[in-house]
């Protein structure tokens, strides 16, 4: 009987012991779930958000929102194949956007500009790369390997191109977009004369609390990579870009 009784209190103090680890996962996922609906909210609004309570429970989130990127930005490792874009909508007094990149990587910049009232829309392109016996091959414009910064604590970039930007042209130009091709690099971008609209970089810090202990933190940063309305269902056809 005494061994049946502490088999008894194991037992029992066991399955304690796994409610108590379902209750916590409970309360972890409603804080989780709260830290991503602060961060939906926090991008739906472009703004911040203040302690909100989520549903009937102790189960709060917030968030705040920062755009940047006016004077320039560096993105992240973009990895071959891919790229990252400039929005230009917005911008004042551009006069031309210099490309910097580093390593053995070629870029390729298409420069989208359109107009939605008569319906002109174009896609020109600037290439370069920093490999001679490559671009003998390849027919994408050489350059000069050299050493460049241009916003404070950036790192030095190897090579940079220089793309003149006329927001007066008609149809106007709405978004460079940077395409890179044989390795990944960093991409810096940086106005000349004048500055971009805010929003070229967006940080989030959403924080999801429940049940006043358990606390969940997401960050998220994104660069502009959303074509302007003017070109939905006007560039692309099939998959295909149409110039």
């Amino acid at each position: 009987m005494a061994v049946m009784g502490a088999v008894s209190v194991s037992v029992a103090g066991q399955a304690v012991e796994n409610l108590r680890s379902q209750e916590i996962g409970n309360i972890s996922s409603q804080s989780q779930g709260a830290a991503n609906a602060g961060l939906e909210l926090a991008q739906a609004l472009k703004a911040n958000v203040p302690v909100t309570s989520l549903g009937s429970g102790n189960v709060t989130y917030s968030a705040t929102y920062n755009s940047s990127g006016s004077t320039g930005f560096i993105s992240d490792s973009v990895g071959e194949g891919d790229s990252v874009s400039v929005s230009l909508v917005g911008a004042a007094g551009v006069t031309a956007l210099n490309v910097y990149w580093n390593s053995d990587t070629a870029i390729v910049g298409s420069l989208l500009s359109g107009n939605s009232v008569t319906g002109s829309y174009t896609v020109g392109r600037t290439t370069a790369d920093p490999n001679a016996a490559r671009s003998a091959t390849n027919k994408l414009t050489s350059v000069t390997s050299g050493s460049y910064t241009f916003l404070a604590g950036s790192p030095n970039f190897n090579n940079k191109m220089t793309i003149p930007i006329n927001l007066a042209a008609n149809p106007a130009p709405k978004m460079l977009r940077v395409m890179v091709l044989y390795q990944s690099s960093n991409i810096g971008i940086e106005p000349v004369g004048g500055t971009l609209a805010n929003g070229q970089v967006v940080t989030i810090d959403s924080t999801g609390t429940a049940d006043n202990n358990i606390v969940t933190n997401i960050s998220f940063s994104k660069f502009s990579e959303r074509v302007p309305a003017v070109f939905d269902n006007v560039l692309y056809t099939n998959g295909s870009l149409t110039q």
